[in-house]
């Protein structure tokens, strides 16, 4: 079925916004996106994160949150192939809430985007640690290094969405492949001693250890950010969200089981490169540099999927009127929205000052709970905007999807009201602060005189 136009509401555009998008992103370029996006550093730093919160529990943890994440898959895949405009999130939240509801996914959703990739970010300058002892004894070379790779990936996107996909592509290759190897390989040393005491905070700790996974699934929504500049939007984005939701989960789950059961538990706990101490332990030192290597590649493929979200989250919410003016400007001769673009990696460069007042394990936690509760305001307005929708504006929904909608669309929203509640009181609070944080900036961004 496909979509028809937007509502008014929904397409209104900025005085003064210059250049066009270009289709440029295929089916193949959105599974890496949306995949790419989900593993980078998550898989090769969170079993690390888990094993501290939750131990061995943490695999039930990976199984619980791939199998809600599954219905908020289908809902982006859905929402994204009914409402093909760029913003994701945003566009939804317009449509079926209003100015306001749409303001706070924007700003949640872009906070969650910059921030976090400050910790993509560290996650590869933790891995490259490993391999160059001389940046384990400077923090200022990690600070360099972080930066140098922020605006490196921000000037590629500058540069066209043709250059970031290629990259994309080329990455989902060159990771997936020695992650399923060497996890496959490295279930041959599984040790069931490694799973006792199985849940050693109790299993209270299973909610806590959901909301850190969902670290790993910020992402699967992906497709829908770009939407404008996806080729036949409303085929390839229901089919690139669950493609690339699939691949994710099936590494995810086997690199999970795989790092549990190789490396014991409090060793796994201190480890800034957990994967690459469960391949060295399993198959050998060479599989732990192949590892090392593939967590950084990963994690500079994810760091570029998300630069390019960054850059795209705000544009149509700045189109509206509804975010800064300037994120909505497209570089004529590029068909990229540099401006926003550039401001979104200068908030994740002064992230990175944190390093000088914690470890890169410590800036990686607190930097990825900061951004969990972000990016889970945004996906519950998009599961909620989807049950409004399939009953405000039936004409874009095939009967069955209508009655699955019902389903889906309220498992998913429980999910996500699950995982909120497990990522606990410090980071609820703090998340929030953020959120209502943005209201001055409604408030003037609805008053302030518009040009033009």
């Amino acid at each position: 079925m496909s979509a028809p136009a937007l509502s008014a509401p929904a397409a209104t555009v900025v005085a003064g916004a210059s250049g066009e998008l270009r289709r440029a992103l295929s089916l193949v370029a959105v599974v890496a996106l949306v995949s790419g996006n989900m593993m980078g550093t998550s898989i090769y730093t969170l079993p690390a994160s888990l094993a501290g919160i939750t131990g061995p529990l943490g695999m039930l943890a990976w199984i619980i949150t791939a199998a809600g994440y599954y219905f908020v898959a289908v809902v982006y895949a859905r929402l994204g192939s009914r409402y093909p405009r760029s913003g994701g999130p945003y566009v939804y939240a317009r449509e079926a809430f209003g100015d306001f509801a749409a303001f706070l996914t924007v700003w949640s959703y872009w906070v969650s985007a910059v921030i976090g990739n400050a910790a993509i970010v560290t996650g590869v300058v933790g891995y490259m640690v490993g391999l160059f002892a001389p940046l384990a004894g400077s923090v200022v070379a990690q600070f360099l290094l972080a930066q140098a790779l922020l605006w490196s990936l921000c000037w590629l996107n500058v540069r066209g969405v043709r250059e970031s996909a290629s990259l994309q592509t080329v990455v989902m290759v060159v990771t997936v492949i020695p992650l399923v190897a060497i996890g496959l390989g490295s279930l041959r040393a599984f040790d069931a001693a490694n799973l006792v005491p199985f849940a050693p905070r109790g299993y209270g700790s299973l909610a806590a250890g959901a909301a850190l996974v969902v670290w790993a699934y910020s992402g699967v929504e992906s497709a829908t950010v770009p939407a404008e500049e996806v080729q036949a939007p409303e085929e390839t984005i229901r089919r690139g969200t669950m493609l690339g939701y699939s691949l994710g989960t099936m590494v995810y789950l086997l690199v999970a089981l795989a790092a549990v059961g190789v490396v014991p538990n409090a060793e796994l706990a201190t480890s800034p490169r957990p994967l690459a101490v469960m391949a060295e332990r399993a198959l050998g030192s060479w599989a732990g540099l192949v590892m090392a290597f593939a967590a950084i590649v990963g994690g500079l493929g994810t760091l570029n999927g998300w630069t390019l979200m960054a850059g795209r989250i705000p544009l149509s919410a700045a189109r509206d009127g509804l975010f800064f003016p300037a994120m909505a400007r497209i570089h004529p001769e590029r068909g990229t929205p540099h401006r926003a673009l550039v401001l979104g990696t200068v908030v994740s460069s002064l992230m990175c000052l944190l390093y000088f007042s914690r470890t890169l394990l410590g800036v990686f936690n607190f930097v990825v709970l900061l951004a969990v509760l972000t990016t889970l305001l945004p996906h519950l307005f998009a599961a909620a905007a989807e049950l409004l929708l399939v009953r405000r504006d039936p004409g874009r929904f095939a009967p069955a999807e209508r009655r699955r909608t019902q389903v889906i669309a309220v498992i998913a929203f429980a999910f996500l009201l699950y995982t909120v509640y497990g990522a606990g009181a410090d980071v609820v609070m703090w998340g929030f602060l953020v959120i209502l944080g943005g209201m001055p900036l409604y408030v003037w961004l609805r008053t302030a005189p518009r040009r033009g």
